[in-house]
């Protein structure tokens, strides 16, 4: 097996949760790591992984723009190309809703967790051990672009024409994409976003929603690693794709294996938004209007509305 030095790319804009995240990430390595901190705020005092195994930690300061992804972008550039494998973390607090923190908490611990007896997480090792896999989103978020493409269109479009990609919007639909912007990648997959042309891109910060430069990378980080031939998948695929490596699986295999093995109705923190444009269109399209215009404290109880609906029509399907 190939161990590499994995490098840590994580956006700090709270520092109190970088502090705990930064004892989880203490917690999980029993090897060398680097880890690189981008902030928005210069004057902000940041915690630095206390482990024996860090290599190093660097800062990079940043402006307040593109919100974690143009940071990350950023942080590639200048780190260059002597790490082959990292992970993209930020310090998610969605405080628009009330279960930020267990969001968070949930994305980074299955990204770190550790296969039984193991002293690394196990995504690192099979990515180490494996090289056809190109990115793993956090357990049950590699999540369908069915009805997730519409309102950031234009700026799929900019992105792709930018990073001279091939796009068919249609197509997109019937993909999936990395929800949340955290991940294991492999560094060769993300070589297109080198281009400081992509920068100019972003836009000023106004608490968007969607829409956004960013949200539109969100939704090709995934595409960028399978254009480059690699298998992206998430973290609940982890155990049977490592097990299928072992066995000598051809690539057909593990391509299949990746997304079968695919949970994503399982996720507690994000609406099923396909079903609910099957099941309810009209309702949808109301919503889909309203997204951007509700204040915060509205949008959490139109949310929690729809949580309930999908538990009822749930619970009577099952009776």
């Amino acid at each position: 097996m190939n161990r590499t030095v994995p490098v840590l790319f994580v956006h700090v804009f709270y520092a109190d949760v970088w502090a705990e995240m930064a004892a989880e990430i203490a917690a999980s390595f029993d090897r060398p790591f680097e880890v690189v901190v981008t902030c928005p705020n210069p004057a902000l005092d940041i915690a630095t992984v206390d482990s024996p195994h860090l290599v190093r930690q660097r800062r990079i300061d940043v402006e307040n723009r593109g919100r974690d992804v143009l940071p990350f972008v950023r942080a590639l550039r200048e780190v260059g190309p002597n790490f082959e494998i990292g992970l993209k973390l930020h310090t998610k607090r969605s405080k628009h809703r009330d279960d930020g923190e267990a969001w968070r908490q949930h994305l980074t611990g299955t990204l770190l967790s550790h296969a039984d007896g193991e002293h690394e997480p196990a995504a690192l090792a099979l990515m180490e051990a494996e090289p056809r896999i190109g990115l793993v989103a956090p357990a049950h978020h590699m999540l369908s672009l069915e009805s997730r493409v519409g309102l950031n269109a234009r700026a799929l479009r900019r992105v792709a024409d930018t990073l001279k990609m091939p796009l068919d919007l249609d197509a997109l639909e019937a993909d999936h994409f990395a929800a949340s912007s955290m991940f294991w990648f492999r560094r060769s997959a993300f070589d297109p976003l080198l281009t400081p042309r992509l920068d100019a891109l972003f836009e000023r910060e106004k608490g968007q929603l969607d829409g956004t430069t960013a949200h539109a990378l969100e939704r090709l980080f995934a595409r960028l690693a399978e254009e480059k031939g690699l298998i992206a998948t998430a973290a609940e695929a982890v155990p049977a794709l490592t097990r299928a490596v072992r066995e000598g699986a051809s690539t057909e295999a593990l391509q299949a294996l990746a997304r079968s093995e695919l949970r994503p109705l399982d996720n507690p923190f994000i609406l099923p938004v396909p079903e609910l444009w099957r099941r309810h269109p009209r309702l949808m399209l109301v919503a889909h209007h309203l997204y951007h215009h509700l204040p915060r404290p509205l949008f959490v109880v139109a949310r929690l509305g729809f949580r309930i609906l999908m538990r009822r029509e749930r619970s009577a399907g099952r009776s």
